[in-house]
């Protein structure tokens, strides 16, 4: 499929039929169309103008679909935060991004945050999203997303996915987060519906699954998992449950497989606009999941094979963000030349798929021996009756780091250092073992790493 020349000549809003269902309540695409005309012509009359950023709440989700496509008509750009944000967080995040709108949608009103006139009339690049990642394993960051960034990762994904006129995507992800804000410009695009729920809550994406034939599903593996908890099962309809946000573990993948899921890996980042790799579906048995497929079409990547010694994944291409937000949203913070270096090491293997290693902060020097902790875990994940784990480091005097197995699951302590001593190296076993259950998530549905290592750390004597 070749691009639109630009985001206003995409046919976005042009399909025919139900453009969004929630709860009881359905709306065609012209209905949503006037909705959505209705927003742009209150945000005019506010004063907002082309090139300036509106901040809003995640919740009421289809007040957000409101503003996200009107903002789009508009020129201006949309930076989605968690409803109940501390009112201190969001002071930080204005004057980081030099927001110049807020939308409180209880009244349906904006106020303007202060913004100096002369630094508002002047912004150097032209903005659709800006998106704080997550911060699972950092301090989180915003991410400002152009318009040509958010038309060619949804053209890219449509593509990949298949998605079309007459599917259906249950959306439950946080849409403060990309993976969930992205569905909706998906959607629009392709003349599909979005069924859209108020976050994840395992029962009512099972009841939605069987309500209404489904054919696209976006899931980080920690909702993979509660959902096959419950004995959901995927309906007939669905065609892709897209799993990405965090590594999905071999057991719990073959989990879902064995289960009847239709899964596709992804992989992608908010500085990427979502996805940038994502598999065909996956069957049978299965030895892996760092494999995520092969990379986007004219998506360039700074990267060796897996022969060679890892390195960080470097990208470059249309879906690469413009940069890190700052007051002025000067272009080209953490972008070199226009290539972005992710955190994760990656290698391409001779088949030309993309094989994510681990976070490149995840190998460590234990007795003198280089560890990844990613390696550690998703062998670790193969150990049966084993769920979420999680390796985390303790400072050692004579070793360098001691190490500490974090894990969910009805096995014992003493059978997984059993299995550790079977599969793992001197260096990389494990000294400790913790059950953590249920294990704390970030509002992305992510394993919140940082947190978890914290509390690791918070409670050793040593």
């Amino acid at each position: 499929m070749a691009p639109f020349p630009s985001f206003a000549d995409a046919p976005w809003f042009a399909g025919q039929g139900s453009a969004l269902v929630l709860g009881a309540r359905a709306w065609t695409y012209d209905a949503l169309s006037d909705l959505i005309g209705e927003r742009e012509s209150v945000l005019r009359c506010s004063g907002v103008r082309a090139g300036q950023v509106v901040m809003a709440p995640d919740a009421p989700a289809c007040d957000l679909i409101l503003m996200q496509h009107a903002l789009a008509r508009m020129g201006a750009a949309l930076f989605p935060v968690r409803a109940g944000t501390e009112p201190g967080i969001m002071d930080d995040l204005i004057a980081g991004a030099g927001v110049e709108w807020t939308w409180d949608p209880s009244v349906e009103s904006l106020r303007a945050t202060g913004c100096r006139k002369a630094a508002c009339e002047n912004r150097p690049t032209s903005l659709a999203l800006l998106i704080k990642t997550s911060g699972s394993s950092g301090r989180p960051k915003i991410a400002m997303l152009t318009p040509s960034n958010v038309l060619a990762s949804a053209l890219e994904t449509n593509a990949a996915l298949g998605l079309a006129p007459g599917d259906i995507w249950l959306a439950c992800l946080r849409p403060s987060h990309i993976g969930g804000v992205s569905i909706a410009y998906r959607c629009a695009l392709a003349g599909a519906t979005l069924l859209l729920q108020e976050g994840f809550v395992a029962e009512a994406v099972a009841s939605g699954l069987n309500g209404m034939p489904v054919t696209h599903l976006s899931l980080v593996p920690p909702m993979l998992a509660r959902l096959l908890d419950l004995g959901c099962r995927p309906p007939s309809s669905l065609r892709v449950a897209m799993i990405g946000g965090q590594a999905l573990s071999l057991s719990l993948a073959q989990r879902a497989l064995d289960a009847g899921w239709p899964l596709h890996i992804s992989y992608g980042m908010t500085e990427t606009g979502s996805q940038i790799a994502t598999t065909p579906r996956l069957s049978g048995r299965i030895r892996e999941t760092s494999l995520v497929g092969r990379p986007m079409r004219e998506l360039e990547m700074d990267l060796g094979g897996c022969g060679e010694r890892p390195r960080r994944l470097r990208i470059r291409g249309s879906v690469v963000m413009a940069g890190y937000a700052n007051p002025e949203r000067r272009p080209g913070d953490g972008i070199e030349d226009g290539w972005f270096e992710a955190a994760d090491l990656a290698c391409f293997t001779d088949e030309g798929q993309l094989r994510i290693l681990g976070r490149a902060d995840d190998v460590l020097v234990v007795g003198g021996a280089n560890v990844s902790r990613a390696r550690i875990e998703a062998e670790l994940s193969r150990m049966p009756g084993i769920g979420d784990v999680l390796i985390v480091d303790l400072p050692d005097p004579v070793w360098g780091h001691r190490l500490v197995a974090v894990y969910s699951g009805a096995v014992s302590a003493l059978q997984v250092e059993t299995w550790c001593g079977a599969h793992l190296t001197g260096p990389e076993r494990p000294r400790a073992f913790k059950r953590l259950s249920p294990f704390p998530l970030l509002d992305s549905g992510k394993l919140d790493r940082r947190g978890i290592a914290d509390l690791v750390r918070s409670a050793d004597p040593g």
